[in-house]
C-alpha cells in the first residue's frame, strides 16, 4: 500500500538521482537535494571533521581554508550537482540556471568547478550546458520567490 504524502507542488530537488539512495524528508529516497544541496554538503563536512555542528562562519572557513581534506567531498558534491541539474536540463532545456541559497557564498570555490565540469563532461540531449549563474538575489533567492506566491 503507497503511504500518503503530503503534496507541496513542484520540487526539482525531489528528482531521484541516486536508485535506494539517502533518505530524504519528503518520503523518498536518492533525491536530488539529499546530495547536491548546501545541507547535504555541510553534513558530509560535519561528518568528515566529525563536529556535531557547525556554524556558517566555520563551514565558510572550513570550505575556504582546510579545502585539501574536503577536497573529494566538494568533488561528490559537484558530481551531484551536475547529474541533478543536467537531468532538469534534458527535461527543461532552459537558457540559463540561476543557483541561489548559501552557493552563492561559495561561488567563487564551487561555480568554477561546476560549470568546468559541466562543459566537459556535456551529458545534455539536445543542447550544450546553459549558462550557470548566481541568482541576483543570492541567498535571499528563496525567501523572495516564496512571498510572491
Amino acid at each position: 500500500m503507497l503511504k500518503s504524502k503530503v503534496q507541496t507542488g513542484f520540487e526539482l530537488g525531489h528528482v531521484i538521482i541516486e536508485k535506494d539512495g539517502k533518505q530524504c524528508t519528503c518520503g523518498n529516497k536518492g533525491c536530488f537535494e539529499t546530495y547536491a544541496s548546501m545541507k547535504a554538503l555541510k553534513d558530509s563536512i560535519k561528518k568528515r571533521k566529525s563536529l556535531k555542528e557547525v556554524t556558517g562562519k566555520e563551514l565558510e572557513n572550513i570550505i575556504r581554508n582546510d579545502n585539501s581534506n574536503i577536497n573529494d567531498i566538494i568533488d561528490e558534491f559537484i558530481e551531484n550537482l551536475k547529474i541533478g541539474l543536467t537531468s532538469n536540463i534534458n527535461i527543461f532545456e532552459p537558457e540559463a540556471i540561476a543557483i541561489g541559497g548559501s552557493f552563492v557564498y561559495y561561488k567563487d570555490i564551487l561555480l568554477d568547478k561546476l560549470v568546468n565540469k559541466m562543459n566537459k563532461e556535456n551529458l545534455t540531449f539536445n543542447r550544450s550546458t546553459p549558462k550557470i549563474l548566481i541568482a541576483k538575489c543570492g541567498n535571499d533567492a528563496g525567501m523572495i520567490g516564496g512571498t510572491l506566491t
